[in-house]
């Protein structure tokens, strides 16, 4: 349907109280204005006022007077047919995640390298809620936004994201490692800082404070390093470090997932960067959705299982 047409068919609908057609198919259903009166909890005087308003906006009377009761016309009959539809499609829509035959879409946003940990296991889980639902992976910069605009339902990142009205639980950590291509020529299994002063690294763009300060202290504590290569992925770093004689830190699970394919190797070094804790964040309004707040618990117990931490926003002193 184009827009002009939507826009008719809105114009019409302003003529209509949609409320009516609610009392239309009870008392189509129903096959009388006192048993529809009861099951719409209405007086039947109520019942007839509606009835009365319907047949001043279609051409037809609608029921007609059969015995006790009362019989739709052949008119009622085919709105029947086109209202039931509607109705049941505006009842999905309204209420769609408790219906397990009806398609859902579950946006959950985060990092490639994270996704290749995560999505997986989530789809697992997806479908043991419901098996009719889709799985949609999306990387948006702007977590916070994405929450609190409602265009992901979940948001998986190592960036802390301190919000009244988003809730950020720590799923796993992930170890760093350093990584060099499997026959890099100065490098066998270890990186002293004396050698690293003539290597050259990879560096991942990361827009986090806590991040970058871990980077930073990394730097003035031990050493400044030559970066030759910056990206916002985690994978860019594995793909050049596999052509070149760079230097990489990457997560472990990352690592560990890729050796096979690329000529890499894990190496010890005197560098100490930390763990980098992961979280899952969801919008505290998701609380009333049954469904996806079903998954979010599932998912918590599936990577944390009962030892659940919630981010805390950081102390003055911190920052």
């Amino acid at each position: 349907m184009d827009e002009n047409n939507i826009s008719a068919s809105l114009n019409k609908l302003r003529n209509i109280d949609l409320n009516l057609l609610t009392v239309f198919e009870a008392v189509y259903l129903h096959k009388g204005i006192v048993n529809a009166a009861k099951a719409l909890n209405l007086t039947p005087s109520s019942i007839s006022q509606s009835i009365q308003k319907l047949r001043n906006t279609f051409p037809d009377p609608l029921f007609i007077r059969s015995g006790k009761g009362i019989t739709p016309t052949a008119y009622a009959r085919n709105l029947h047919n086109h209202i039931s539809e509607g109705l049941g499609a505006i009842i999905t829509g309204l209420d769609f995640s408790q219906d397990i035959h009806k398609t859902r879409f579950i946006t959950v946003s985060c990092r490639p390298h994270i996704g290749c940990e995560v999505l997986p296991r989530i789809y697992q889980e997806l479908i043991r809620v419901n098996p009719n639902y889709v799985l949609k992976h999306q990387d948006i910069p702007d977590n916070y936004d994405a929450l609190n605009q409602f265009n992901a339902d979940i948001v998986i990142d190592a960036k802390a994201i301190y919000s009244k009205s988003i809730v950020g639980v720590k799923v796993f950590a992930e170890k760093i490692v350093c990584v060099c291509h499997r026959h890099h020529p100065r490098i066998t299994d270890y990186l002293s800082l004396e050698n690293a002063v003539d290597e050259k690294f990879t560096f991942i763009e990361i827009n986090d404070l806590l991040l970058r300060q871990k980077k930073q202290s990394l730097d003035m504590n031990e050493f400044n390093r030559n970066f030759a290569f910056t990206t916002y992925s985690a994978l860019n770093i594995l793909n050049i470090v596999a052509g070149s004689e760079l230097i990489g830190f990457v997560p472990e699970s990352l690592y560990e997932m890729y050796k096979r394919a690329y000529p890499i190797k894990k190496i010890q070094s005197d560098f100490s960067f930390g763990d980098l804790d992961i979280y899952l964040y969801y919008n505290r309004a998701s609380k009333k959705d049954k469904t996806l707040m079903q998954l979010i618990n599932t998912i918590i117990t599936t990577f944390s299982g009962d030892n659940i931490t919630y981010l805390e926003p950081p102390s003055e002193a911190t920052l």
